[in-house]
């Protein structure tokens, strides 16, 4: 199968890209402002997704069977920051590729967001009305509509959670960020009542992949770990996990002694079913998350300091880890 995957560049769009490549298919992937480099991968471009002329002429020369669709403007700052570009590459970007994977009779897997809900009841279904607190969930909820009207027999829309993994260069996943904020030696205030569910950035890689090879799995999808956890749990967690001082790193911190918590959603748990027992992708425990999870690069001096543990990298598919 020929896939193109936009967002290369990024944490999840690497990692779909190996995830199809584990699986035999053959990958364009298209980067930003610079080609991505990922193992195994010969093609791969620097592209432009919001130049809707070379994007329509990139998609009919390359024909592909399936496009995954990381690319995002993937945070509220950013969103913020920049809301003409947040509404071209979150909202107008995936329509453009709905209406060509619509012409050509290819599948169009769609990354959405938790965001698109306002955090109020929790454990939300895919039928559940979207009702977004920020841009970030706004131009996101507006693409899922978009991606849907247009592709509806082709597309997949799959809405996430906050990604946990490892990165090639220790900065990105959940437990990477933690890291990054222990490291300056002052402890991470996390909110005990903010109910967030991670997912493992190569547990969500093959789920996408295998959408695409999945005709029968269209429309709106929820997919994540099986835990609902408060980031003040899943803080400790990660630190005992990895043998640290989980008081000392992380304090707890309630959402009413943060006035600008209100902007943001309180409880994204998402239901996994229809799709959980249709794929044969499994849903992962917090604990199976934790356990495919490295000491980041770059905390390595810092983390034998305080464990007296010494870390040892693997050679992985030809990437020191």
């Amino acid at each position: 199968m020929k896939l193109v995957v936009t967002g290369a560049s990024g944490f999840l769009g690497r990692e779909v890209c190996l995830a199809a490549l584990r699986r035999g298919h053959d990958v364009l992937a298209l980067g930003g402002a610079r080609a991505p480099t990922i193992p195994g991968v010969v093609r791969a471009r620097a592209f432009d997704l919001c130049d809707e002329a070379a994007l329509e002429a990139l998609v009919l020369e390359e024909f592909p069977h399936a496009v995954v669709h990381c690319a995002a403007l993937p945070t509220i700052e950013t969103c913020l920051a920049e809301p003409e570009r947040a509404n071209k590459l979150n909202t107008g970007v995936p329509k453009k590729l709905a209406q060509l994977c619509f012409h050509l009779g290819a599948k169009l897997v769609h990354m959405s967001t938790d965001n698109v809900f306002d955090g109020v009841a929790g454990a939300y279904q895919p039928t559940d009305r979207p009702a977004p607190l920020n841009l970030y969930g706004e131009t996101k909820a507006a693409a899922e509509v978009e991606v849907l009207r247009f592709g509806r027999e082709h597309a997949a829309v799959l809405r996430t959670s906050p990604i946990i993994g490892n990165s090639p260069d220790g900065d990105r996943g959940l437990h990477e960020r933690l890291f990054a904020a222990w490291k300056t030696g002052r402890p991470t205030l996390l909110f005990t009542d903010e109910i967030r569910q991670p997912v493992e950035v190569t547990n969500l890689a093959d789920v996408a992949v295998e959408l695409c090879e999945r005709a029968n799995l269209t429309g709106l999808f929820h997919w994540a770990g099986c835990d609902a956890l408060s980031r003040h749990e899943i803080g400790l967690r990660v630190a005992r996990h990895f043998g640290l001082d989980a008081e000392a790193l992380v304090r707890p911190i309630a959402r009413a002694d943060v006035p600008s918590a209100a902007s943001r959603p309180r409880d994204l748990s998402l239901r996994l079913h229809p799709l959980a027992g249709k794929l044969r992708t499994p849903a992962q425990s917090f604990d199976e998350q934790l356990a495919a999870l490295r000491v980041p690069r770059g905390s390595e001096e810092w983390y034998e300091r305080q464990t007296g543990r010494k870390v040892v990298r693997r050679l992985e598919k030809g990437v020191d880890f």
